[in-house]
């Protein structure tokens, strides 16, 4: 008998605000690994900002997805059959595959394919929450690009966030004073009593850019931006002499990819209509005028680098010696997949959204 699965398919781009008919959940046969390949038997798959851009008919960073390709997602799992040298049955991998419960695939053509430590060393949730891709884009962006030093004060935008919270505790590693931006009170105290920050400003208090001049009376040497729009204005207005700000992410932006391209080329999807509005930054001369440097980072562009290889031993350190912590908020179940995109957006999650589709078991 035929083993099936759900897997989660493209079904209608997102031109505007998501729908509840993007994606739709469907039941398909497991295929056999051929030559090369290997079968995963997922345990987690990642809810990220970027699931909402994927979405979407325009590239970003990587080409869109097309109707009826199973939704891209990053994936933890176990392998359960190898054909493919290298890559062994039981062998705990992550990697940017699809949202269903078994992904085959040739691991030499996905995207950031990595074994993780054995799950009796280390859990699938600490390795999804904290060693993997997560935990690489805040090293690069934070560590590589931002280089923090002891006598310098970085800010994060979306510090409660997957990302925002280990960035900011490696900026503490490295000795930096690091104020956190998030929603909320409550987050705001997880920022300090949780993920060592030394202070917390609650955007949804008050003006942002006199709320961070106060809490960084001398400037901010390093920026790790996650949500863009008027958060980055309001800290490019407060930068330090020679600062470095780091985008990581602009979720501020994700829901309306489609009308700014249309308002960048001065067009709509209907002819004749104006062309959106969308936020400009007023406060770039702070680049300018403090000699500051502004770069994106994208976690794939370090992949298989020296880089990462002291990326990696540096989190699985960091992590066991209890210098790296998370939070995470587990959904059970596959069909939570999609609707979940919207709970990141609102941000009602209260860690690193997770979606669990099996237990784990070699």
């Amino acid at each position: 008998m035929t083993k099936t699965q759900k897997i989660w398919v493209m079904n209608r781009y997102a031109t505007g605000p998501m729908g509840d008919d993007n994606l739709v959940l469907r039941e398909e046969p497991v295929a056999e690994p051929k030559e090369g390949e290997i079968r995963v038997r997922n345990v987690y798959l990642s809810v990220d900002p970027t699931n909402g851009p994927w979405l979407s008919p325009n590239p970003t960073y990587l080409p869109p997805m097309a109707i009826g390709d199973p939704a891209r997602g990053f994936v933890i799992g176990v392998i359960e059959k190898s054909r493919a040298k290298g890559w062994a049955e039981g062998d705990v991998v992550f990697g940017l595959m699809y949202w269903a419960e078994y992904c085959v695939v040739d691991p030499e053509k996905v995207i950031f394919m990595m074994k993780m430590p054995p799950a009796d060393d280390v859990s699938l949730e600490a390795s999804m929450c904290a060693l993997s891709m997560l935990g690489h884009t805040a090293y690069y962006g934070m560590l590589v690009k931002g280089r923090p030093l002891p006598s310098e004060t970085v800010l994060v935008s979306g510090a409660a966030g997957a990302t925002g919270s280990l960035a900011g505790q490696m900026a503490k590693l490295a000795g930096a004073r690091v104020v956190g931006i998030a929603g909320g009170e409550a987050k705001c105290r997880t920022l300090i009593e949780e993920f060592g920050f030394d202070a917390a400003i609650d955007y949804k208090k008050g003006e942002l850019t006199q709320a961070i001049a106060a809490a960084c009376p001398n400037g901010v040497d390093v920026f790790f931006d996650n949500i863009g729009g008027p958060t980055l204005d309001a800290a490019l207005a407060n930068l330090a002499d020679v600062a470095r700000v780091v985008m990581c992410g602009s979720i501020s932006s994700y829901s309306n990819l489609h009308d700014a391209r249309a308002a960048v080329s001065g067009t709509t999807a209907a002819a004749g209509q104006q062309a959106p509005a969308i936020p400009s930054l007023k406060n770039t001369l702070g680049i300018f005028f403090r000699k500051a440097t502004m770069e994106g980072i994208l976690v794939f562009d370090f992949f298989g680098s020296r880089q990462q290889k002291k990326c990696a031993r540096h989190l699985v350190q960091w992590y066991r010696e209890g210098k790296l912590r998370y939070r995470s908020h587990i959904l059970d179940g596959i069909e939570s997949a999609f609707p979940a995109i919207r709970m990141l957006y609102s941000g009602d999650n209260q860690g690193k959204l997770l979606v669990r589709v099996a237990d784990f078991a070699r």
